[in-house]
């Protein structure tokens, strides 16, 4: 069974991380062993989400990084934590493209620009 974890950069500001809970209870409508992990300043970690899904049955994950470009965090940081825990709870993890480089949210960009929607 898949499991899924939204992974956010987290924020010192509460009503940030709490903006991405929101999407996970919506995601969550039709989503089954999805979860939300913040990078950092917020919890759960990706640690936690990770053993959650295990915990709930998943036998692999993958990982959306809710990042709109390609900096060190995508490409070092998110890499380092999907090895880790890989190894550590011999699970299969693997990193989606981060959202910015979907063509899917550039055509989202452009709808609300252009349509105000």
């Amino acid at each position: 069974m898949d499991g899924y974890i939204l992974l956010s950069h987290g924020s010192k500001v509460k009503a940030s991380n709490e903006a991405s809970f929101k999407v996970l209870e919506e995601l969550r409508k039709n989503i089954q062993n999805i979860e939300l992990a913040f990078l950092e300043l917020a919890e759960p970690d990706f640690e936690n989400a990770v053993k959650l899904l295990i915990k709930a049955g998943a036998t692999s994950i993958k990982v959306l990084p809710l990042f709109l470009a390609p900096g060190k965090h995508v490409k070092e940081d998110i890499p380092s934590l999907r090895e880790v825990c890989s190894k550590k709870y011999k699970i299969e993890i693997t990193v989606l493209e981060h959202i910015g480089a979907n063509s899917g949210y550039v055509k989202l960009i452009e709808d609300i620009l252009l349509f105000g929607r």
